[in-house]
Parts: C-alpha cells; sequence; structure tokens
C-alpha cells in the first residue's frame, strides 16, 4: 500500500518541524510527503526547503508565491498526490508514531470502507494534551452521512485528518474554492454521501487548540454567511433519503443556524453604540433570516 501525506501550512513555522517530523516517524513510512507553503514569510520555506534537500524522493514541496487560501491549498496537494491512499496534516498539529499503519489497516481490512478516521488529542500551544476529542462510547462507523450533515460529531467536529482512498476522493471533487473557511465541513459532508466509514477510538494524532487558529476567529457574520452556503449547496444530498430522515437532519440544521443568527445579531448590537434605525434594521435581518432559513429548509 502507498500512502501520501499531505501537510499545508501558513505561517507557522514555530511548529511546522513538528508537524514534518511526525510524519517521518511513521511506524509505516508513507511513500510520499507533500508540503505545500501558502505564501508564508515567517521563514517556513526555507525550512521545507531544507527537508526537501534531506529527503529529495519522498518530500513534494509546493510554494505559492502569494497566500491563496486553504482550499487552494490542499487543492495543489491533492492533485500531486501518487499514494493509494491520502491525509491531511496541518502545519502546527502532529500524528502519532502509528497513525498510518492503524489507518491503513483499517481500510485494508474492511475493503468496503474508503474512509479511516479515528481519536486525537487536543494540546495546548505548547503540546501539552489537554484532553481527547471523543470520549465514552467509540464514534459511528459505515453510513455516517447524517451524523456528518446534522454536525453530531463531537465539538461540532469533521473528519480530522482522515485517511481516504484516493480514488474516492477524485470520484468526490476536491475542495470549493469559494470556502475560504468551513472547507473541511463541507468535504466532509460531501465524502461522506459516498463513501463508507471505519473508525479507531485510540486517539492517532495531536491537534493543537490554539485560540488564534483562523476557525476560531471568525465573526459570527461570517459563520452564519459560511453556513447558509454550505447548508444550500448541499441540501439537494437529502433527497434520497426517507422522510424522517431528512426532518431530522433540517430540524438539526435550523436549530444551528438559528443559534448562529443569535449570535450574530447579538456582535452587532454590541459592536457599538448603534441608532435606534440602526438596532431596527438589525433586528428586522434578524427575523427575514429566520424566514429564510425557514423557507430554504421546508420547515
Amino acid at each position: 500500500m502507498k500512502i501520501s501525506v499531505a501537510i499545508t501550512s501558513y505561517n507557522q513555522k514555530q511548529h511546522l518541524i513538528e508537524a514534518i517530523d511526525s510524519a517521518l516517524a511513521q511506524t509505516l513510512l508513507p511513500c510520499q510527503i507533500i508540503i505545500v507553503d501558502d505564501g508564508s514569510t515567517d521563514g517556513s520555506p526555507e525550512v521545507i526547503a531544507g527537508y526537501k534537500s534531506r529527503y529529495p524522493e519522498l518530500i513534494e514541496a509546493i510554494f505559492h508565491a502569494h497566500n491563496q487560501g486553504i482550499p487552494a491549498t490542499r487543492n495543489d496537494a491533492l492533485k500531486a498526490v501518487i499514494g493509494d491512499y491520502v491525509t491531511f496534516l496541518d502545519g502546527d498539529d502532529r500524528f502519532l508514531p502509528a497513525k498510518l499503519e492503524k489507518e491503513a489497516k483499517l481500510l485494508e481490512q474492511n475493503p468496503q470502507a474508503q474512509i479511516a478516521y479515528s481519536n486525537h488529542y487536543r494540546i495546548t500551544e505548547n503540546g501539552d494534551r489537554i484532553g481527547v476529542w471523543a470520549e465514552g462510547s467509540p464514534l459511528p462507523q459505515g453510513d455516517v452521512f447524517r451524523q456528518i450533515f446534522a454536525k453530531e460529531l463531537p465539538r461540532g467536529g469533521n473528519l480530522i485528518y482522515m485517511m481516504v482512498r484516493y480514488p474516492a476522493w477524485l470520484q468526490t471533487g476536491f475542495y470549493d474554492p469559494h470556502l475560504p473557511r468551513g472547507e473541511d465541513y463541507d468535504m466532509c459532508i460531501r465524502l461522506s454521501k459516498r463513501c463508507r466509514v471505519v473508525y479507531c477510538h485510540e486517539p492517532l494524532s495531536e491537534y493543537r487548540k490554539d485560540e488564534n487558529r483562523i476557525s476560531r476567529a471568525l465573526p459570527s457574520a461570517e459563520k452564519l454567511i459560511r453556513s447558509y452556503y454550505i447548508y444550500r449547496k448541499n441540501l439537494h444530498l437529502l433527497d434520497d433519503l426517507d422522510e424522517s430522515a431528512r426532518h431530522y437532519i433540517k430540524r438539526k440544521i435550523k436549530k444551528i443556524m438559528q443559534k448562529q443568527i443569535r449570535q450574530a445579531a447579538e456582535e452587532i448590537m454590541q459592536a457599538g453604540q448603534l441608532s435606534e434605525a440602526c438596532q431596527r434594521e438589525a433586528s428586522n435581518y434578524y427575523a427575514k433570516a429566520l424566514e429564510d432559513i425557514a423557507s430554504l429548509l421546508g420547515t
């Protein structure tokens, strides 16, 4: 079996060496490590070039002259894949040594599955472990489309650092270039619609809990717009589900978006001293957004 590891990074020199070294320290070595730098200005390109010179046959280095965003960075990595399987790693996170071996073994033992995912440790900026993503009972396997779409995985998460059979990714399509944020959720929705999934409850990665991370720093209004786009784009994937499943997912989506609308309205109101007219406009926008969500979801 051949596995490609794709590391994407933007101004993450502080942790990038740890990420690359964790891919090199696997008990089952990858056939390829793709490192895509998205226009970093912190010296990351020099770090990557150093690894490329030491491992010229293993490491494929791609450098963007200017920052192009996460979807473009990941799509460039996917286009360079030569392995049968592919898994991503952010430039500030780490794989544990048996990550590739155990997930690849799961896929070998379950030929009907196209995706393997696993638990992970949550770590601080300094690399100290502060907990695990999924506590208690193991997470679902097989058809997990409903759980993904309805955001029922722990902490509303996605299949972080999943290993995917490359042909399945090619059939599903690459990351949406119109989504500078939320691209993981959109991709997981589309992949889980067509792919069966296997799960390893043992933590095999370390995910850095950085409060400055882009995905956590978005204004509520931007999160709302992003969610609306993703749901509107993918709602057709519910068409072949039975009525009860469709209703369940739509009800969950409606609750999520109602919460996001409230948060966005509160954020706007708290951003400064708004005139009475602006407050009325914000209130009207909130009511109209609720109507749009109800119309979109048919509820």
